[in-house]
């Protein structure tokens, strides 16, 4: 099983459908999900560009503006679509394994990027994973870091810091290593602020699962963020 993560920033903008095609051929990825899209609908058009063949099952949250918006393409060779939950900050698919004859979620979170939301988010991230009777995963752009060496500068945890920890922690979820650097989000300044703001989370029976698990692609690129 290959996954891939990517908070796009805009799946609209130019080069994004090469940069799609490179992702899913290269990696031959079993699913992909984007966040921050800033896209509210999408034509078969779109689509057509990277998946011309339509070999995929395509997704999404729409935007609310042009803020946030998830998109998520499931392979149809090996997943099956059971059914899908839309919530404001995360898209769960419920699949069905084609290959290991069995049932898991998948969950692509795009987490609230202003404080003042970020107590919703956290309650719907438990909120959902609670519901969850399957093996799960769930990866994307939490907005939120887990601890002070995930900024490259002098911190506090805040709160939801704290709070996030705890909804790991209870859940039982754990993390798979990422690859590629410390840090997936810069302010793009002369000295730029780094944060680890992306991860991929697992619940135990995901990982019974997929016994051989070692990185979910994580795609990320600095100077997009």
């Amino acid at each position: 099983m290959i996954g891939a993560f990517w908070n796009c920033r805009g799946a609209g903008k130019s080069g994004m459908a090469s940069c799609l095609t490179d992702i899913i051929n290269t990696n031959k990825v079993d699913f992909i999900g984007l966040q921050e899209t800033m896209k509210k609908n999408y034509k078969t058009s779109f689509f057509r560009r990277f998946d011309p063949h339509s070999e995929f099952r395509w997704e999404w949250i729409p935007s609310i503006g042009k803020s946030g918006g998830i998109l998520c393409g499931l392979r149809l060779e090996t997943l099956e679509v059971i059914d899908v939950v839309r919530g404001k900050y995360i898209l769960q698919i419920n699949l069905f394994d084609k290959v290991k004859k069995c049932k898991w979620a998948l969950l692509v979170v795009y987490g609230a990027a202003h404080d003042e939301n970020k107590p919703e988010f956290l309650v719907e991230l438990s909120s959902f994973c609670n519901r969850i009777n399957n093996p799960y995963l769930v990866g994307g752009d939490f907005n939120i870091i887990r601890h002070c060496g995930e900024k490259n500068k002098k911190t506090h945890l805040s709160h939801f810091s704290n709070v996030f920890n705890v909804v790991i922690h209870l859940l039982g979820l754990r993390e798979i290593f990422m690859t590629g650097g410390c840090f997936t989000w810069s302010n793009k300044q002369e000295h730029p602020t780094l944060e680890k703001l992306d991860r991929v989370l697992m619940s135990s029976d995901w990982e019974d699962l997929y016994t051989l698990v070692s990185v979910v692609k994580m795609v990320k690129d600095l100077s997009d963020h």
